[in-house]
This record gives C-alpha cells, sequence and structure tokens, in this order.
C-alpha cells in the first residue's frame, strides 16, 4: 500500500479491529508508527506533532470499537473519518446541518 491508496476505519472488518485493540504497548506503537510514515511522511518521530498523531490513532482505534458496539451511539452520532486511518469527530445527528435539523451553535 501507498500513501495513495486510503484507510477508513470503517472499512476494517471487526476481527481486524480487536486484533489492533489487542496489541501489546510496543506492537501499536509500531504499527501507528508505520501509519504516520505512510500517511505524514513529512513528521519526524521526536515531535508534538508526532506524538499528537500517535495519541489520535490509538484514541482513533478505541473510539471505532466503541462506536461500532453501542447501538446507541451508533443511532444517534456520525463519525466523520479521514482517508489517513483517523477519526476526526463524531457528531450528534439531533444537531446535524440540514432541513430537517435542527442547527445549535
Amino acid at each position: 500500500m501507498n500513501s495513495d491508496s486510503p484507510l477508513f476505519l470503517y472499512d476494517i472488518d471487526d476481527h481486524t479491529l480487536d486484533f489492533i485493540l489487542g496489541l501489546s504497548f510496543e506492537e501499536l506503537d509500531k504499527y501507528v508508527y508505520a501509519l504516520i510514515c505512510r500517511f505524514y511522511p513529512k513528521v519526524e518521530k521526536d515531535t508534538e506533532q508526532y506524538q499528537d498523531l500517535k495519541d489520535s490513532y490509538r484514541a482513533s482505534f478505541a473510539a471505532e470499537k466503541l462506536y461500532r458496539v453501542n447501538s446507541l451511539l451508533n443511532k444517534n452520532y456520525t463519525a466523520i473519518y479521514t482517508k489517513t486511518g483517523l477519526i476526526r469527530e463524531i457528531v450528534l445527528d439531533l444537531y446535524g446541518i440540514s432541513n430537517e435539523k435542527v442547527v445549535i451553535n
């Protein structure tokens, strides 16, 4: 795979997501390092931006698992994904921007 090939978390099957979440701390760091190298090759390892990306990947995997297994979350919220394997945000559908929904700032 190359950086032009997207990685959407919703495309990862449950078994693979569980495998990723079950990795040891060191193994998960290696996997996340590979993702950062693939999608953010200009980010250097010993920088705050790298640490932020690393934390975001770890959190995105956990949030994806919670989003999938909690039917109340899944029914009432929409996850917005990046093509680099992150969850950008999870939005309450009630306040979505459309003609049928109320927009509250």
